[in-house]
């Protein structure tokens, strides 16, 4: 497993957070783990993300996604502590 780690920042807008994973959907990464906050006006996600296949790269997806209307920045995360993925959630 190749995980990727990023860092999107962006606007929160109607849509804005589906039309960021889409674009991540349909350029051939799955979602493995999110962390997400908002303070109502700008929301930071950081994402662990795995291509399906060995051709696709971070970069390009980052740059993919800054061409959205209500992203402020991408950053690929590089030796940053990973994203934890969450194995097994428990029911109160």
């Amino acid at each position: 497993m190749n995980l990727e780690h990023v860092r999107i920042e962006f606007r929160c807008a109607e849509g804005a957070l589906r039309r960021i994973l889409g674009v991540i959907e349909a350029r051939a990464f799955s979602v493995r783990s999110m962390q997400m906050g908002s303070d109502g006006d700008r929301s930071v996600m950081t994402l662990a993300i795995e291509p399906r296949d060995a051709s696709r790269r971070v970069d390009t997806l980052l740059r993919q996604l800054d061409r959205l209307q209500d992203i402020e920045s991408t950053i690929r995360l590089t030796n940053a502590p990973p994203v934890a993925e969450v194995a097994r959630v428990a029911n109160a």
